[in-house]
Parts: structure tokens; C-alpha cells; sequence
């Protein structure tokens, strides 16, 4: 947790140090629609632009709800914090934009494709691409796909409502991270 810390004072540094310099169209928030399809995961992005191809960003991603009853339950609970930089070859908030984040995720989730439930935590890096179209003046479209690359370490169960632990395990993992279908508010 050390190193999360260590994450947070530099991006609020640099945050800090450019505010002098700050105009219109700087702060944006967003939210990505495909994710309240996660079996309702709340989630925002707030960005802040850093120069005029540059913007560093902070996701948050929550899912507190569970499905069913006892032995149908499907869950897909999280928390997840990404911290990150995303460069704009164009302008900020406007065309093609490619980003990196360091992502820490804490999950709970099963029932859904399988019985079995997994509990546990994945830390790495978050890699996407995407395009956002202008819609108003404020208001933008953002389409985008990212990858994971990082490690976790959990703990499978026979089901998710019985508790009976069947092992512990941590493992690299490359996977999908993010679909985008976000609506961007720019201030």
C-alpha cells in the first residue's frame, strides 16, 4: 500500500504544480454505460488535462450488488482504483487517445458462467485505446478497448453462497480490461 501512496503524491505534485496554468476545458468526468451492464457496477473517470496532448486520470469502479438466492446467487463485487496518463496526438478530450494506468482491484464474483466463486485481489497496469467524438461544445463520446497486465492472488470456492474453500492461488494475467461506451462532461 506503500507504493499506492507513493502513486497518489506524485500525480497530486504534478496536479498541483500546473494549477496556475489551468483554463477552460481542463476538468472532465465521465462515465462508462457498457459497465453499468456488469451487473450494475457504478463507475466515474475524472480527468484533468496536463498540457494540450496529455491528461492524467483517476477511475473508480464499484459493485456492491448481488443477485438471487442462495444457490442460483450470481455477484460480480468490486472496487477497483486506476490512476493514470493519457496522451491525445490531437488535443485533449478531442480524437484519438492512448493511455496507461497502474489498477488495483479488489473482487468477489461467481455464479455467473459457473458455480464456483473467486475472492481476492489483482494489481497491475491498464492499457486502451479509443476515440472521442465531440458531441457539443461539453459534452463528448468516448468508444475505446484496454487489456490488463498485471498479477493477482485469490481464493476459489465450490459456490459462491457455501464457503468451502477448494484453494489459494496467484498468477500473471493478460486479459480484456475495458469495453468503452463512456459519455464525457468537459469543464
Amino acid at each position: 500500500m506503500k507504493r499506492g501512496g507513493l502513486i497518489f503524491l506524485i500525480i497530486s505534485a504534478v496536479l498541483f504544480s500546473r494549477i496556475e496554468s489551468l483554463s477552460a476545458q481542463q476538468f472532465s468526468l465521465s462515465t462508462n454505460g457498457l459497465d453499468y451492464l456488469a451487473l450494475g457496477t457504478l463507475n466515474m473517470n475524472l480527468g484533468v488535462s496536463v498540457s494540450r496532448n496529455y491528461s492524467i486520470h483517476l477511475d473508480l469502479e464499484y459493485n456492491p450488488f448481488h443477485f438471487g438466492e442462495q444457490e442460483k446467487r450470481e455477484q460480480f463485487k468490486h472496487i477497483s482504483i486506476s490512476a493514470g496518463c493519457r496522451y491525445w496526438p490531437w488535443f485533449v478530450n478531442s480524437g484519438w487517445f492512448f493511455s496507461s494506468a497502474l489498477t488495483y482491484c479488489k473482487y468477489s464474483y461467481g455464479g455467473i458462467f459457473t458455480k464456483k466463486s473467486y475472492e481476492g485481489v489483482a494489481y497491475g497496469g491498464e492499457f486502451t485505446g479509443g476515440y472521442a467524438w465531440m458531441l457539443t461544445k461539453r459534452v463528448n463520446l468516448e468508444l475505446g478497448l484496454g487489456a490488463f497486465v498485471g498479477g493477482t492472488r485469490y481464493k476459489r470456492y465450490s459456490c459462491v453462497w457455501c464457503g468451502v474453500e477448494e484453494h489459494e492461488k496467484s498468477k500473471f494475467v493478460v486479459s480484456p480490461s475495458d469495453v468503452l461506451l463512456a459519455i464525457t462532461i468537459v469543464f
